[in-house]
């Protein structure tokens, strides 16, 4: 995750702690639920407000696996 670019669609590792037992993630606060939340809250999408969430996705994860 550190060596993935600035991105605004995805979340930001801030910093790492390790202990003992276990290995703790500093990332960046992100509000507002998840994708679930959000596309259940709203109720139903437009056909181009479907496409551009979709289009938001799919950008992540060419990113990501780049």
């Amino acid at each position: 995750m550190s060596h993935l670019p600035d991105h605004p669609n995805i979340v930001s590792l801030k910093d790492t702690y390790e202990d003992d037992h276990h290995v703790h993630l500093v990332m960046e606060l992100c509000q507002g639920g998840n994708l679930l939340d959000r596309i259940i809250g709203r109720g139903y999408y437009t056909e181009r407000s479907a496409a551009s969430v979709v289009k938001s996705i799919v950008e992540v994860v060419q990113v990501i696996n780049s």
